[in-house]
């Protein structure tokens, strides 16, 4: 061999290992706030290249089984290059504590921030939120209530609620609720959290169970961005009078926009509300408040007409089934009762269909309205809703791919 080359016992001590995956994983890494996130989170002997090699893992691998680790690392490279058995990657959780993970959620949020920046967009940053049930075998957990499973699992659960950036998919706040609180209370309960958590300068954006006035009140409050999608069924709210209001609008060949492919309509409304409420004082004009709010009004007219569609055949299968003598599904049997009128004439019982009560249940299909004091643009509101879809790319994450839908643990700490 020349000078300074490899002899023939060096080359023999070469390790070969694969990283192609674990490079690629590198660079998006890079391009995003995770690497210091973790690095400010979890500094002590170097636990952030820990966490993220068992991260590595976890994407490249079909399961998330922890034992099949040591052999996956000593072929692969990983950011960690020394041995991490089982027991040592459990002493790796077992040592996170709360305050490191709000400190890792706090660095991925000035991060993403500090890149909207850079790429010269002062917007604030824009969330989803949703929340997800997380059944348990285990009834004696703190947060274990039988309430609405949203997998229809006959099991008690716990509520997880997550802020997901839709720009990256990237989650950056999580918190666990009893089984049997509302959705709209959780938002409650995470705005009242906000100074703790330091969630600033964000919008959030959230689906129909979150809305409603003490939401949009505690928002204003809070200094918290929003964008709530309004529920369109309840009889005599603001968002029927508006969609009333705006109907003929919203069916003007001139409102629909290209883009979006729906008609929509803005309108501002100044919002009353009590900025320092005090519990048992009554509120007057001097104690009130005045926040401009942007309402837009949206109607998708395939929606609609899929509706009425979709209507018209249930109410087909219903005379069917009754002239043939079978008998009604629950479903079915409420639809009767919501848009038949029952006749009853020498001993023979016949139904006809109210025309007026069919077209009360279709008046609202394929509106929406969004409601934010953040976002003016209707178009823009529109799209931030769409992406909001993002997180629940997470919860099939946290559900399928690392095997959360069910826990099987029996103590708080296993499940932290």
């Amino acid at each position: 061999m020349s000078e300074g080359g490899f002899t023939l016992s060096q080359a023999m001590d070469v390790k070969q290992l694969h990283a192609g995956a674990t490079w690629t994983l590198d660079q998006l890494v890079a391009q995003s706030p995770i690497g210091e996130a973790l690095k400010r989170a979890f500094p002590q002997r170097r636990d952030y290249l820990k966490v993220l090699s068992i991260a590595y893992f976890i994407i490249l691998n079909q399961d998330n089984n922890i034992s099949k680790y040591p052999t996956f690392a000593e072929a692969t490279r990983l950011p960690w290059g020394g041995a991490l058995h089982p027991s040592s990657i459990g002493r790796v959780f077992r040592k996170i504590k709360k305050q490191q993970i709000e400190n890792y959620f706090s660095a991925i949020q000035e991060g993403l921030i500090e890149q909207k920046k850079k790429n010269g967009d002062d917007d604030r940053l824009t969330l989803a939120l949703d929340s997800t049930s997380i059944s348990s075998y285990a009834n004696k957990l703190p947060n274990v209530e039988r309430g609405r499973n949203k997998d229809e699992d006959n099991l008690p659960q716990i509520n997880v609620l997550m802020l997901v950036d839709p720009k990256s998919g990237l989650p950056i706040f999580y918190r666990t609720y009893d089984g049997n609180v509302p959705d709209v209370q959780t938002v409650r309960r995470v705005i009242a959290d906000n100074s703790r958590l330091g969630i600033q300068n964000v919008v959030l954006v959230s689906d129909r169970g979150y809305s409603g006035t003490k939401n949009i009140n505690d928002c204003l409050r809070n200094k918290v961005g929003f964008l709530f999608n309004m529920k369109c069924g309840i009889s005599g709210s603001l968002t029927q009078e508006l969609i009333d209001e705006e109907r003929v609008n919203l069916q003007d060949l001139n409102r629909m926009d290209w883009f979006t492919q729906v008609f929509q309509v803005t309108k501002k409304i100044s919002w009353i509300y009590e900025p320092n409420p005090v519990t048992g004082q009554r509120s007057t004009k001097k104690t009130q408040e005045t926040a401009e709010l942007y309402w837009h009004s949206y109607f998708d007219r395939q929606i609609a007409e899929n509706a009425r569609q979709g209507m018209f055949e249930r109410i087909i299968r219903i005379r069917e089934k009754m002239a043939a003598g079978k008998s009604l599904d629950e479903n079915e049997q409420t639809l009767l009762e919501e848009v038949f009128v029952k006749h009853e004439k020498d001993g023979t019982v016949s139904y006809s269909v109210d025309n007026k009560k069919v077209d009360q249940k279709l008046r609202y299909k394929g509106y929406r309205v969004l409601v934010s004091d953040e976002i003016s643009d209707a178009r823009k509101a529109w799209c931030a809703y769409q992406e909001r879809w993002i997180v629940e790319d997470t919860f099939k994450t946290l559900k399928s791919r690392l095997g959360c839908s069910r826990n099987r643990v029996s103590d708080n700490e296993s499940l932290t």
